[in-house]
């Protein structure tokens, strides 16, 4: 069957990518998009606490 026809499913294996794509793909990620997706989490957590203290705890005593 065509994949224009189905919908454009993903290519089989004996089609597959290039590996070399595949660990470009995993750098990328393991080193850009998880350190910036960690430091984007660790400071809504800060923000968080803070805003917290501000409104309804108060500051650590």
């Amino acid at each position: 069957m065509n994949n224009q026809a189905s919908g454009g499913a993903a290519p089989s294996a004996a089609e597959g990518t290039r590996p070399g794509k595949e660990w470009r793909k995993f750098l990328l990620l393991a080193f850009v998009g998880l350190p910036i997706t960690m430091t984007l989490a660790i400071a809504a957590y800060g923000f968080v606490v803070w805003f917290l203290q501000i409104l309804f705890f108060g500051p650590p005593s």
